[in-house]
């Protein structure tokens, strides 16, 4: 641990568990050990989305979902 108190894991063993650059991970606390799991987060909120395989519609079907919720509230507002 280092004087910030950050833990550094050894290379080979983000190798092993296939940690690469920064990543999140969790921590918990068992008696006297400290156990760290990666978290599966996404530090990036469009790289978490992409990883979601979301169904997406076609553009013109997204459009005219849109258009029918600005008809809407233009006739709420009138």
């Amino acid at each position: 641990m280092d004087e910030a108190g950050r833990v550094i894991l050894p290379k080979k063993v983000r190798k092993m568990l296939g940690i690469a650059g920064e990543e999140i991970l969790s921590i918990e606390v068992r008696g006297t050990e400290v156990v760290l799991r990666r978290s599966g987060l996404e530090k990036s909120p469009s790289k978490a989305i992409t990883k979601m395989n979301l169904p997406v519609d076609p553009w013109d079907m997204v459009e005219k979902e849109i258009e029918k919720g600005a008809a809407s509230r233009d006739d709420h507002d009138a």
